[in-house]
């Protein structure tokens, strides 16, 4: 078999296969899958997909990436992606923010690259992780640690034979750096081919065509990162005596797969799974938040922008924090109560931190395809007049929107934009301040230093809602 066939598609003629219990395994709608051949399904959210086809034009199997719509719950093939000047694309693949496609790109000579489409500006470009005389191809996208992180498939040298998988780091300017053979848990002599890094469930899954497996290419899958990995495992639910390959995932327990098994047609269709029994991910996010709200985060007197009517900043609550922070010192010594050290630990410190751990889970979710509205109340103490505390507390709503923006290296800003993560923001001022909370500018003690007034100066994540 030619490694065309290897990278695009296979094309065998073979019976049906059952799949053992606990996972549920559908062919999608004929809209999809055609007599032609069709791999490498990926969805993005819960109304849009992306897919390979392959199509022969008498001479050679030609591959082209199309765009997937659901309606009346099934997928519609849709509008075919034009990438630029090349035989064949398939494989695509964005990046954590979907400000960029990287896909492959190949000639009729069988000589495949992956490239990368800046999805603002429109550009194509080569990646410099590309062999000029060997394969390089299939790419998977993830984010590690801020980091993205791209998988891919090679035949060049380094290798253990065949293709293997490999990975590179890509920076802040998008350079890739060297690229990092997995090892030989994941790679032998034979090939490995399809990667798809599952990050919650901290698992790599793959096609190789290594013996000891059921038939043809099995799917397998590694628990680990980068290329740190434990021995892979076949993931028999999946595999029959014929080829599957392509696994990838929308959330924890749904996702697709190719395979040629159907013996209606000479080539590869695609499935949905879903394993059976498993929590709803909207009930476990919900569960994984709630337990933080509500969340208050705080600030320092006039804090951001003191002495302004504007209601908007360009601080973000991460920088206000780290001001407020720098002033523990102070705090403690003219309060002169230890309540006031504990806040500072537990409340600043320890709600900043729970911060965090919110929005990594509403990531989680975004990318799953969720829709998710994010409620906060803005507060502020008397020591202003009302008009200017209602404002106030809104450049304090205003700067942690900013700190959602620039979290994770912008990661949730295009979620934003897309109306998909909105924020409900709901500013009291100082109409909902305690009655035993200072006015006195004279008094500096009680009117800011005080944890009456500091418990005042906030705002809250009252709840976050997931759709």
């Amino acid at each position: 078999m030619s490694k065309i066939f290897i990278i695009i598609t296979f094309l065998l003629l073979f019976l049906k296969q059952s799949h053992p219990q606990g996972v549920k395994i559908e062919r999608l709608n004929e809209s999809i899958n055609t007599d032609d051949s069709e791999f490498n399904f990926i969805q993005i959210n819960t109304d849009e997909s992306y897919f390979s086809r392959a199509t022969y034009d008498g001479v050679n199997y030609k591959v082209s990436i199309y765009k997937a719509i659901k309606k009346n719950n099934k997928w519609q093939a849709h509008d075919k992606l034009f990438l630029g000047d090349f035989f064949s694309t398939a494989n695509p693949s964005f990046s954590n923010n979907n400000l960029k496609l990287y896909f492959t790109a190949c000639d009729t000579n069988n000589s495949c690259k992956i490239l990368v489409k800046d999805l603002n500006t429109g550009t194509v470009n080569k990646t410099t992780i590309n062999d000029l005389s060997n394969i390089t191809t299939q790419p998977n996208i993830i984010t590690h640690q801020d980091q993205e992180i791209i998988f891919f498939v090679s035949d060049r040298q380094g290798g253990f034979g065949g293709l293997d998988i490999w990975l590179s780091v890509i920076d802040n300017s998008g350079n890739l750096g060297v690229p990092i053979n997995l090892g030989n848990k994941i790679n032998s002599k034979y090939d490995e081919i399809t990667p798809f890094y599952n990050q919650e469930r901290k698992t790599i899954y793959f096609s190789s065509n290594k013996p000891g497996g059921v038939g043809g290419f099995d799917i397998y899958h590694a628990k680990g990162k980068l290329n740190l990995w434990l021995p892979s495992i076949n993931t028999s639910e999946f595999n029959t005596e014929y080829d599957e390959m392509y696994l990838s995932f929308f959330d924890e327990n749904k996702g697709y797969f190719s395979s040629n098994k159907r013996d209606t047609a000479c080539c590869n269709d695609i499935y949905y799974f879903e394993y059976a029994n498993k929590k709803d991910s909207t009930l476990e996010l919900r569960k994984k938040t709630e337990k933080y709200l509500p969340l208050r985060l705080y600030f320092h007197n006039d804090e951001p922008d003191c002495c302004t009517m504007s209601v908007n900043t360009k601080k973000t609550y991460k920088q206000t924090y780290i001001t407020y922070f720098k002033l523990e010192d102070d705090y403690i010594q003219i309060s002169q109560s230890n309540d006031v050290k504990q806040f500072f630990q537990d409340s600043l410190k320890g709600n900043f931190n729970r911060l965090n751990q919110i929005l990594v889970h509403v990531e989680a979710d975004l990318k799953r395809g969720k829709k998710i509205e994010i409620q906060i109340k803005g507060f502020a103490s008397p020591l202003h007049n009302a008009e200017y505390n209602v404002n106030l507390s809104k450049r304090r709503i205003m700067s942690l929107v900013n700190f959602i923006k620039t979290y994770n290296n912008n990661i949730l800003e295009n979620y934003m934009f897309n109306k998909r993560l909105t924020i409900k923001e709901i500013p009291y001022g100082e109409n909902k301040s305690a009655l035993n909370v200072s006015s006195d500018p004279k008094d500096a003690k009680k009117s800011i230093y005080s944890i009456e007034a500091m418990l005042e100066r906030r705002i809250e994540i009252i709840d976050v809602i997931v759709q």
